[in-house]
């Protein structure tokens, strides 16, 4: 009995934690092979502590990253069937005649090594290897006719009997003989389980743990049993029953407390502990293929699904029911409310309902009914008494109890409705109605409708303030505050705002009331209006609680000081009494496909617990009873590979730890980084390179970044996630260093002082040849310019000899001639008579012979030379000095200067010897010489 109660209450909890802890409703994201770019069929799932996905494919091994598909081929694009993940860097998989491993290198990438090769060929012939098992450091790999383990580097055979599957339930490894008993493996032997003989004719394709001693054991066609140990007993359950039809194919136990079966024929089902089925996803909930293969939850507690055709994705929202509609019937969603039993809502296509029963129901979608006569846009609901407003874009609809719209009602307009408020004015209870082309008050009383502003601008949303200030909301701009007069049927004083009206305040305003004051937000900046000085003023409580935020479109109240803020497609829970606010939750409803309505984004409050987010394909139900469980965005950002390159392409990869130098020629740098969580939460990654950036980067959906041409330095490149709710994670950093160039390192300065010393040295080597050279040339010069003047002078000298010898040769000619003239005429004389005639004759012929031979210029000549070489400057200093002088002057300085007295001057000039003295006389005069000086010591003191 205690036994009983016991499991009783172990299955209370596990329901309790079920219903709690997690959505009913789940969002369905469909992959199909276009977008993987692989075979349709995926066999099996596995994820790596990075959070990338593995998917045994058609064509090898699919790897998810949460932005791109990878296909990691074997020989010949060959089957993957199991996929098993040790860590991010080893994963295992097996296929047909093969199995093996996957190691990662330094780029990030996947390479395989067959296991099978050292196994014998011919039991590898023909056999598909279907499961993988990682026990510790222990692999198992099973095909229908054998087992091997691989351990320590060793392939080895367990057992080569016929067998279905090997499963994994708590920490026991069971295997079904192929349609007979069912087996645990123990220490690599396969022992019987006792009583397991009922499975004989049956494929059993799971085995789960059920509560803390029992097992739920699944077959293909023949439904679910119960193992207590010692027992095998059919579950007569709902699910049971469903699954003899469907070929129940795999499954598993959620971190939810409910099981997900995989079926071969009828998609997947999720079923609680009692056998209820709670859940049904196939092609008519979005599901894009009925055959389930394998399924896999995620660390996020979301599930992938391998399907004969594609990958599915199934999304749960925190704390919300996602309800969208397959077949995209009802559209774009605007309000909704709970009317009589009903969830009713207006959409773009009309007025839907279902009832709020059958919410809980297995494909709610199904049962939703259309309201007649409520075709086109239907803006919203309000209930009044007994009777459904609806704001349609044809005036006002009222839809009674029975679902059905009155014909005849003289609370329609004849133009389209957004929203209806019903408020207390000088005590006088009016609808204020907002339309297409203006105000409208109605009176309930007697239906009575007034226009309060006849300048036909539409008005979308209202709102009254403690003044008894009637807020308008404009579709498109600004606001509008009116105030009326006491019997409500005139404006007294109005007022506009934004729609640059002059007032700093944003173009497009929002209005609603928050903590007992009317607000405006704009721009994501909040506003409130000062009736003190009739101004609007920033509301900062609310600017600081939503700092973080961006882009917030709209305020709705939920009850009391608890109210719902609106972004892109983010929605906050945040309460605010007026003197402060906080944000309470928050969520990201925009994953993927769903979103909601662009511009008209709503919230409808159902009642105290319930809301209803509008979708542009349905909704999401949110209940204010659950367990709060909103999970950290800010995920582990891991940096899987970093890559660089240099000009001419050529790729290299730098090790994650340790301090990285790069060559300057391979300055461009590329990082590849991870983040679990990328792919369903909405996840951007913001990057900075200290170094080069001063700012973050921008959100980017990429896991990619890359750096051209890096001057060297040392850097340190970080990266975080943020999120659209304002999550920011811890930074991850990587250090390097650009080198410097080989011509700006140590060594290169090193070699340019010996280069520049060596190109010194050759210079003044150079410079001191060619010096010398100069040095040398002009010695030559010199030497020549000497060796030219003493041959000029020798030439001088040779031509003055020869002068000299010419003048002695003629005058030794001249005087040899006149030697023998004077012979000859002695020796006539001597012959001749020699009388005193004949010997004056002879007297005269010798004197006149003598006259005539008497040259004094030659003499002069030859003298001149002579005088000259020892006293070449004399004559032209003496004529420069004295120009008046003559020739005979010039001779008796000459002689003057060779210290002749007087009597051998005049032998030499052929002049007596008073005729010398007067010529002194008149050199002094001419020379201007005092009494005092003589004359010769004058004439011997020029040079």
């Amino acid at each position: 009995m205690k036994e009983h109660i016991r499991r009783f209450l172990y299955l209370l909890i596990l329901l309790g934690i079920s219903v709690d802890l997690y959505s009913n409703n789940p969002y369905i994201i469909n992959i199909n092979k276009n977008r993987y770019g692989a075979a349709n069929k995926n066999w099996s799932i596995g994820q790596d502590e990075r959070g990338v996905v593995y998917f045994g494919n058609d064509n090898g091994l699919l790897e998810f990253d949460g932005f791109n598909w990878k296909i990691n081929t074997i020989r010949n694009f060959s089957i993957v069937r199991a996929v098993a993940v040790f860590d991010h860097h080893t994963i295992f998989t097996c296929g047909y005649e093969d199995f093996g491993r996957w190691d990662r290198d330094i780029s990030g990438q996947l390479k395989y090594t067959s296991l099978a090769s050292s196994v014998n060929r011919q039991n590898l012939i023909n056999n598909d290897f279907w499961k993988i098992l990682i026990v510790g450091d222990t692999v198992y790999f099973q095909s229908f006719s054998s087992i091997y383990v691989y351990k320590e580097g060793k392939v080895e055979l367990v057992t080569n009997k016929s067998i279905l599957f090997l499963l994994k339930v708590r920490n026991e490894y069971w295997v079904q003989g192929m349609q007979d008993s069912l087996y645990k493996l123990s220490d690599d032997k396969l022992v019987k389980i006792e009583g397991s003989e009922i499975f004989k004719g049956k494929d059993v394709r799971i085995v789960l743990p059920y509560d803390s001693d029992r097992y739920l054991i699944g077959t293909s066609m023949h439904g679910l049993y119960l193992y207590d140990g010692q027992h095998f007993s059919e579950w007569n359950c709902e699910a049971s029953s469903i699954f003899k039809q469907n070929d129940l194919n795999c499954g598993i136990l959620s971190s939810h407390g409910t099981y997900y079966f995989g079926t071969i024929i009828n998609g997947l089902y999720e079923v609680d502990l009692s056998g209820k089925i709670l859940n049904h996803f196939s092609t008519e909930t979005k599901l894009q293929n009925n055959t389930v293969l394998d399924l896999f939850e995620d660390s996020d507690s979301n599930f992938w699904v391998a399907l004969d055709k594609g990958v599915s994705y199934i999304q749960y929202l925190d704390n919300m029911d996602c309800y969208t509609d397959p077949t995209n019937t009802i559209g774009a969603v605007y309000d909704a409310v709970l009317w009589h039993g009903n969830l009713v809502f207006a959409t773009n296509q009309g007025v839907f309902y279902i009832p709020q029963k059958e919410l809980g129901l297995v494909n709610p979608m199904r049962n939703l009914k259309f309201i007649d006569d409520t075709q086109g846009q239907a803006w919203g609901l309000y209930i009044e008494g007994d009777e459904l407003f609806c704001r349609h874009n044809r005036g006002l609809k009222v839809i009674n109890p029975d679902m059905h719209v009155l014909k005849s009602s003289n609370k329609k307009f004849d133009t389209g409705l957004y929203s209806i408020q019903k408020t207390v004015l000088r005590g006088t209870e009016i609808l204020l109605m907002s339309t297409y082309e203006e105000l409208k008050i109605m009176f309930p009383d007697n239906s009575r409708v007034i226009n309060v502003d006849n300048s036909h601008i539409s008005t979308l949303k209202t709102e009254v303030d403690h003044l008894g200030n009637v807020w308008a909301e404009t579709p498109n701009k600004g606001v509008y505050r009116y105030l009326l007069n006491d019997s409500l049927t005139r404006v007294k004083e109005s007022g506009y705002y934004g729609g640059n009206s002059d007032d700093n305040l944003p173009y497009k305003l929002s209005i609603s009331k928050v903590g007992g004051r009317i607000t405006l937000l704009g721009d994501g900046r909040f506003y409130t209006y000062n009736d003190m000085d009739n101004t609007m003023k920033s509301y900062r409580i609310l600017d600081d609680c939503f700092s973080q935020i961006q882009n917030l479109k709209k305020i709705v109240y939920i009850k009391g000081d608890l109210y719902w803020a609106i972004g892109d497609n983010t929605v906050f829970k945040f309460y605010c009494d007026g003197h402060s606010a906080c944000i309470l939750e928050s969520y990201d409803i925009g994953i993927h496909n769903i979103s909601m309505v662009d511009k008209y984004e709503n919230i409808s409050i159902l009642n105290d617990s319930l809301s209803l987010i509008c979708l542009d394909n349905g909704f999401l139900l949110y209940n204010d009873k659950t367990v709060h469980c909103t999970k950290n965005n800010t995920e582990k950002i891991y940096i899987d590979y970093v890559q660089i390159k240099n000009g001419e392409g050529d790729l290299r990869y730098l090790p994650l730890t340790g301090k990285s130098d790069i060559p300057y020629t391979y300055n461009s740098i590329a990082f590849y980084y991870l983040s679990k969580g990328a792919f369903n939460r909405n996840l951007y990654f913001q990057h900075k390179l200290e170094g080069v950036d001063s700012e973050w980067s921008a959100s980017l959906i990429t896991n990619k970044i890359e750096y051209e041409r890096l001057p060297s330095g040392k850097y340190n490149f970080m990266i975080r996630t943020v999120d659209n709710l304002g999550n920011i994670s811890e930074i991850v950093s990587y250090d390097f260093t650009v080198l410097k160039p080989w011509y700006l390192t140590l060594w290169a300065y090193v070699g340019y002082i010996i280069v520049f010393l060596l190109i010194a040295y050759l210079v003044w080597i150079i410079i001191l040849r060619r010096y010398r050279n100069i040095h040398l040339q002009k010695i030559r010069y010199r030497e020549a310019k000497r060796l030219q003047a003493a041959n000029e002078k020798l030439q001088r000298e040779i031509q003055d000899k020869n002068a000299e010898l010419f003048t002695q040769t003629s005058f030794t000619i001249q005087k040899n001639q006149l030697i023998m003239t004077i012979k000859e005429l002695i020796d006539e004389f001597y012959h001749g008579p020699k009388d005193q005639r004949n010997l004056l004759l002879f007297y005269r012929k010798i004197e006149t012979l003598l006259n005539n031979n008497l040259n004094t210029d030659d003499d002069w000549k030859m003298f001149l030379i002579k005088f000259e070489e020892k006293h070449p400057y004399f004559f032209k200093r003496l004529k420069d000095l004295y120009p008046q002088l003559t020739a005979n002057d010039l001779k008796l300085c000459a002689c003057l200067k060779l210290n002749f007295d007087s009597k051998d001057i005049a032998s030499f000039m052929n002049m007596s010897v008073r005729a010398v003295e007067n010529s002194r006389h008149r050199l002094r005069k001419k020379i201007d010489l005092s009494a005092e000086q003589k004359l010769s010591d004058f004439i011997m003191s020029i040079e």
